[in-house]
């Protein structure tokens, strides 16, 4: 444990307004005594200060100061295993190479688009645009992910020679870095970020930084280890753990402020089946936003997306199906950015299910049974369509595993009542979709044939059957078509009169309108046969003579 751990572990019972200034004066202290650290050798078996001072200083000849300081008797002789202080500061840097593990989006260096693989080093300069990501990873395993609309140069990278302790300089000069620095003994810090308005030193934490070039300030943000954050003028604050600073323009450094907690995220799905992915999660009290970020591994080596909400939600589009990290964390008034609740879920959301075309939107049908209909999906192979009478197909009326056309019959007959049904796409592998979203609908049974006429000197009298609240259209013709319409009435009741026409053939049928104005098909047309009346009495007088 390093002094600064040491001592807030020692300062936790403490009042918070004594802590911040005893970690500050502990931080003000390791820094006074740079120029006298020293780097602890362990002397391997044939070594001399005369070879050592040719492999590890800047000038060779210096091997006679490191003499002096650890007194020894012969520099052609020392014990193997014994430890020799060597001043840091004679000690030479040699430069060593930073690899870019991961990549989203457009990052540059030095204006050149760069990729997984690639190498940085003292000077380089990089670049993201929105919605890109790069993650860097140093030779002693640190790294660091540049977020989106950032400028980062690398300032120095190096490590002293034939050690493993390593010199990183960085100034981020607008946008976001988050850090995972490797733990170390040396008793300086040896990773520091500096921006336009602090400068941030760390000697093996978990902290973010962020610059903003249009307010002109700067915002670091610890979640493991402590940070020691130099305002421009010189002013310093020791950040502890799960606490944040904000540096302002002229110095000005506010005092920790403790981050806002994580969310809570245990309640969402762990199964997402739509290609827009979305999520709602309880608020943070004390946050204005919320910052997500999606990443293909737990460790968030590899950000793919983020989104910065005003409210408890985010969502997600293009993202390919895969196991992800779902990282999220409250943003305060100060735009300190809270600790970070990850949340592992799957995306299986393809192939995609076909889009419903009949029946939809609980539409009711008047028949005995109803075709199902969808359109064709390009990565299907053939669909499984489900038939019930629950929304969640706890009944199964029928599971029909394999259609390979896009209209299906799921039964001859069904009794009148209400009904749910779903389709999914399966590829020619196997490899099934998720189900799409449940399409309602109301079978009604078909219309009863209207009785038949009755028939009267003067007067045709009809009447059908009727449920509670219909209206009707009915519609008497000479033709079976009902294009030569003798009458066409619009009714409140299941009955009607019309008077009595000539003899012949006629056709009759009814269409009824429910109270919710679903309107139900015409009955099935019927053909009534009017006789012709036999002719009056008188004329049967008047024709008797001419019969005799």
């Amino acid at each position: 444990m390093d002094i600064s751990s040491a001592l807030m572990t020692n300062l936790v019972p403490l009042p918070r307004r004594l802590l911040a200034p005893l970690v500050l004066a502990c931080l003000l202290c390791v820094g006074s005594a740079l120029a006298g650290e020293d780097y602890r050798h362990i002397v391997r078996s044939g070594e001399t200060l005369i070879g050592i001072g040719a492999d590890m200083l800047q000038n060779p000849g210096d091997w006679t100061r490191v003499k002096r300081l650890n007194n020894v008797a012969d520099e052609h002789r020392l014990r193997p295993g014994s430890v020799l202080r060597i001043p840091v500061a004679l000690m030479r840097l040699e430069p060593v190479a930073a690899r870019i593990t991961a990549i989203k989006g457009d990052v540059r260096a030095g204006g050149t688009p760069v990729a997984v693989g690639n190498t940085i080093g003292s000077g380089s300069q990089l670049s993201t645009g929105e919605q890109s990501f790069a993650t860097i990873e140093l030779v002693d395993g640190s790294r660091l992910v540049l977020q989106p609309s950032s400028r980062l140069k690398v300032e120095e990278l190096a490590r002293y020679r034939n050690t493993d302790a390593l010199e990183t300089r960085l100034r981020l000069d607008s946008g976001r870095i988050e850090s995972i620095v490797t733990k170390t003994a040396a008793p300086r810090p040896k990773f520091t970020v500096t921006t336009p308005t602090a400068t941030i030193g760390v000697r093996g934490t978990e902290f973010r930084v962020g610059a903003d070039d249009t307010s002109a300030s700067s915002r670091t943000e610890v979640t493991e280890g402590t940070v020691g954050v130099t305002g421009d003028k010189g002013k310093a604050a020791a950040v502890p753990a799960g606490f944040g600073v904000v540096a302002e323009a002229g110095g000005k450094i506010s005092g920790p402020v403790a981050l806002l907690p994580p969310p809570e995220l245990g309640g969402l799905p762990k199964l997402q089946d739509r290609t827009i992915v979305r999520f709602g999660f309880p608020p943070v009290a004390g946050a204005g936003k919320y910052r997500v970020q999606v990443g293909s591994d737990a460790e968030m080596r590899h950000v793919l997306a983020e989104s910065l909400s005003f409210g408890p939600e985010a969502k997600f589009a293009d993202l390919p199906d895969g196991d992800y990290t779902l990282r999220v964390r409250g943003v305060d008034a100060r735009s300190l950015e809270g600790r970070d609740a990850d949340f592992a879920f799957k995306l299986k959301a393809r192939p995609e299910p076909p889009f419903a075309v009949s029946p939809v939107g609980g539409i009711k049908l008047r028949g005995e049974s109803a075709e199902l209909s969808w359109a064709a999906s390009t990565e299907a192979a053939r669909y499984r369509v489900q038939l019930a009478n629950d929304a969640k197909f706890a009944n199964l009326i029928a599971d029909i595993d394999r259609v390979d056309g896009t209209v299906v019959m799921p039964a001859r007959r069904l009794p009148p009542g209400e009904y749910y049904w779903r389709a999914r796409s399966i590829r020619t592998d196997g490899d099934a979709g998720p189900w799409g979203d449940p399409q309602r609908f109301t079978l009604k049974p078909l219309p009863a044939d209207p009785e038949p006429p009755k028939i009267g000197d003067q007067q045709l009298a009809f009447a059908w059957s009727a449920e509670p609240g219909q209206t009707f259209l009915f519609q008497f013709a000479r033709d079976a078509g009902f294009v030569d319409l003798v009458t066409e009435q619009r009714l409140d009741q299941a009955s009607t009169t019309i008077a009595r026409p000539d003899g012949g053939t006629y056709f009759m049928r009814v269409r009824a309108t429910d109270a919710d104005g679903f309107v139900g098909p015409f009955t099935s047309p019927q053909k009534i046969d009017v006789p012709i009346p036999p002719p009056p009495w008188w004329l049967l007088l008047m024709l008797l003579p001419a019969v005799l």
